[in-house]
């Protein structure tokens, strides 16, 4: 299953709805609602009174001052009323946020909605969050964030004593390469090459893409290896990999797969949209 907090960030980014696109079948007024045609964001409520330049909402998600909301109005969307919160009143005090199941009386400076188009069970959609906002834009800037998914490699390594060295790499996405040191091992007069060595020179992947996840080590005969080369012979990898995961890919749709998908989609309860 989706983890729904992630999905809740990414509708506060932007959103118009989400759906399970054509496995649910060959329904395109099923896809997005024709009616949205910019971000709607998060159902925060739903409205239950109506006051002037306020409304009285039973709270869907939390609400905080400074949110953007909207009064979606579903038979005339030009005339849907939004604005930010000014002031959020629960219980007659007035407080900075309001939870999920909250029924609250929000205001809104400068008359910023029109109370002629807000209707009693209209739904209300948070469409701006500032703090989310500020911890999404926080995040983008922290230098080196890593914002993918690293590619994990799993290597094994052959030296031995007047043969060159092997490198065999296996990566999370399928990739599979061989690589051969440029030179004849030579026997190590007193540092010799370890499992340990070589895990501390392949484990520098820092400005990649890629993190390494294991590593084994066959080594005979106490061979000698300098850095630089185990150096030379890392970014060699880099580069192959990266040149392999840039070629296009073709790939084998299986028969009735479609079906298959949808078959799991009902085994694990996600034909309702709501449930993604």
């Amino acid at each position: 299953m989706p983890d729904m907090s992630a999905l809740n960030r990414l509708e506060t980014v932007f959103s118009r709805g989400f759906s399970l696109g054509w496995l649910d079948g060959t329904h395109p007024h099923r896809l997005v609602s024709g009616v949205r045609t910019s971000h709607r964001g998060i159902k925060a409520g739903v409205v239950i009174e109506v006051r002037r330049d306020a409304a009285v909402v039973l709270l869907s998600d939390t609400v905080r001052c400074g949110d953007g909301l909207v009064f979606e109005n579903e038979e005339n969307p030009a005339h849907s009323q939004g604005g930010r919160v000014f002031e959020i009143f629960r219980r007659r005090e007035s407080v900075k946020e309001a939870e999920a199941g909250a029924k609250v009386l929000l205001t809104f400076a400068n008359h910023a909605i029109d109370s002629h188009y807000v209707t009693k069970n209209q739904q209300v959609w948070k469409t701006d969050d500032p703090r989310r906002q500020k911890e999404i834009q926080k995040g983008l800037q922290k230098k080196g964030t890593v914002l993918y998914r690293p590619v994990a490699l799993q290597l094994r390594i052959e030296a031995e004593t007047g043969k060159y060295l092997h490198l065999t790499v296996c990566d999370s996405l399928g990739g599979q390469l061989t690589l051969t040191g440029g030179q004849i091992l030579d026997r190590a007069q007193k540092h010799f090459l370890t499992e340990t060595t070589l895990y501390e020179q392949f484990s520098r992947l820092g400005g990649t893409v890629y993190c390494l996840d294991s590593l084994t080590a066959e080594i005979n005969g106490a061979p000698m290896v300098p850095l630089s080369v185990l150096g030379h012979l890392r970014r060699e990898m880099i580069s192959a990999l990266d040149a392999e995961h840039s070629r296009t890919k073709t790939y084998r749709i299986e028969k009735d797969a479609l079906k298959t998908i949808r078959r799991e989609n009902e085994q694990y309860g996600n034909t309702d949209i709501a449930d993604l």
